[in-house]
């Protein structure tokens, strides 16, 4: 198993007990957030379908889908949530999906179901 397919089987097992029934992973990333050596935490971002899901040790917080990253650019993206949190460029691949995915759903006329509610 190479290192990408690791990293895809992570991510999905981080997710997987705060998925709802059918919801499906479209793609996933690591951040971190805060500054300096001893204070900095890392988090698993999980798009779905439905929402964005964001994990860290304490669970799982739960955002709209309906959220654009932006384009990732210079060694750290920087997404503005609940905190800031810093991308580091080896994830922008996933970032970019992630926005594709949204706007693809959204031009064929079907927004999340976290939208519909």
């Amino acid at each position: 198993m190479g290192y990408q397919e690791r990293r895809v089987e992570l991510i999905a097992k981080r997710a997987a007990p705060h998925l709802e029934a059918g919801e499906q992973i479209q793609t996933g990333f690591v951040a971190q957030s805060g500054s300096g050596i001893f204070n900095v935490r890392v988090w698993t971002f999980v798009v779905t379908d439905r929402a964005i899901l964001v994990v860290g040790r304490g669970g799982a917080q739960r955002y709209r889908r309906g959220f654009l990253f932006g384009e990732p650019t210079g060694m750290y993206h920087t997404i503005e949530l609940d905190r800031t949190y810093k991308v580091h460029r080896q994830y922008y691949a996933e970032i970019t999906a992630a926005d594709e995915a949204l706007r693809d759903m959204l031009a064929r006329g079907n927004p999340p179901e976290s939208e519909q509610r």
